[in-house]
């Protein structure tokens, strides 16, 4: 089998699956259209209780059937969902088009980075995984920051063009995922529910899954909320729109140079896990206390997360578990973080249009500073735990 063919490829995928330039123009997209906040909130928590219930279904599928397939369905939904976007104006079509949206992110959750790892493994490649995802990862970043631009450009232009272009970005990558080579492997033999609960019980019973799983539901929250808190701030501090390209532009540069340097020098996953949650916590809080423009380079911070999250969380995971419930376990915690944002996101969005920007930055740099808190006495508990027993 070919499998360095799936190493190639595997960039090419990640670029055209993440390179929707919406971005920066989402937010005041979706309030042109007569959202708001409390209603583009709502959106996300459906968005993100569509991924809850697709995402065991999905990873089954990736597990069990084919890694490939579920790459390519992965594509094919977020496409049709930026349609939707396109042609309606309700916030029920809206909702449609959210879960859609859902459904594919779930698709794309565990299956690409279980594709690669496997590919790595077999060619005994597997030490090279943070890397190869990481330098992907960049590139990704790379080409948003060029987008961005565009996207702002676009915007002004006609406010449907980023989302056309995003359209034809997602297809293609539905396209590149045809390319990829199934990795001949062990499949779990057992039946749907069967490979679901034996998932579960590994997440439950493995000390450092489910610590992993906490911080999921604490990075979920805080990460995809920061994201929708950008254009409150950017408006609150007499940012027009037409600058927000290049505001994200400049975020993704963060983003990229953390993907590709970072990555390559973290040795502690866990301890490194709990700085990223530190780092967003510090985004939240100092574009509170100093409120202008510059104070961007603060929210900044959350780009070095953004970069690093991802490769470091999965190369974390990939050396815990094996072939058979790789994709699952990595569902798990993904369904894991979109619960919690699911959960957390329409307060978000009514304390955001009841008390203010700031308030809103204030409180949510809190929660999340307060979760790093809980996760390291966690992870301090779990380590006394394995001393006992092996004393």
């Amino acid at each position: 089998m070919n499998y360095q063919r799936n190493i190639n490829n595997y960039t090419l995928y990640r670029f055209f699956y993440g390179m929707l330039i919406i971005g920066p123009v989402l937010t005041p997209y979706f309030r042109l259209k007569g959202l708001s906040y409390t209603e583009i909130m709502w959106l996300q928590s459906i968005a993100a209780l569509s991924h809850v219930i697709f995402e065991m279904p999905t990873g089954v599928i990736a597990d069990k059937v084919s890694r490939r397939l579920s790459l390519m369905l992965a594509g094919m939904c977020i496409g049709v969902a930026m349609i939707i976007y396109i042609l309606t104006h309700s916030f029920y079509a809206f909702a449609i088009a959210e879960a859609l949206f859902g459904l594919g992110l779930t698709f794309g959750s565990g299956a690409d980075s279980a594709l690669l790892y496997e590919s790595l493994q077999r060619l005994g490649r597997e030490n090279e995984y943070a890397r190869i995802d990481g330098r992907s990862a960049s590139f990704v970043f790379a080409g948003q920051g060029v987008g961005a631009i565009i996207s702002s450009l676009l915007y002004t232009l006609n406010p449907d063009l980023p989302f056309w272009v995003s359209v034809g970005s997602a297809f293609t990558a539905a396209a590149f995922a045809l390319r990829f080579v199934e990795v001949e492997r062990k499949k779990c033999a057992h039946q749907y529910h069967i490979h679901v609960y034996q998932s579960f019980s590994i997440a439950i019973k493995t000390p450092r899954i489910l610590w992993i799983v906490l911080l999921a539901a604490l990075m979920g929250f805080a990460s995809r909320s920061g994201f929708w808190l950008y254009e409150p701030y950017f408006t609150l501090v007499n940012i027009d729109v037409v600058w927000f390209g290049a505001i994200f532009c400049f975020f993704n540069i963060i983003a990229a140079i953390s993907a590709k340097v970072l990555v390559n020098h973290i040795n502690k996953y866990r301890f490194a896990l709990l700085m990223m949650g530190v780092l967003l916590a510090v985004s939240f809080i100092l574009p509170a206390l100093w409120v202008m423009p510059f104070s961007i380079i603060f929210i900044g911070l959350q780009q070095i997360v953004r970069g690093a999250y991802r490769p470091t969380l999965n190369g974390y995971i990939n050396r815990q578990i094996e072939d058979t419930h790789r994709a699952t376990i990595i569902s798990i915690v993904g369904l894991s973080a979109n619960l919690s944002f699911a959960f957390f996101s329409p307060l978000v969005g009514m304390y955001l249009d009841h008390s203010g920007t700031l308030s809103t930055y204030w409180i949510t740099g809190i929660i999340t500073l307060t979760g790093v808190s809980l996760l390291t006495l966690i992870r301090r508990a779990q380590k006394s735990h394995v001393t006992l027993e092996a004393a």
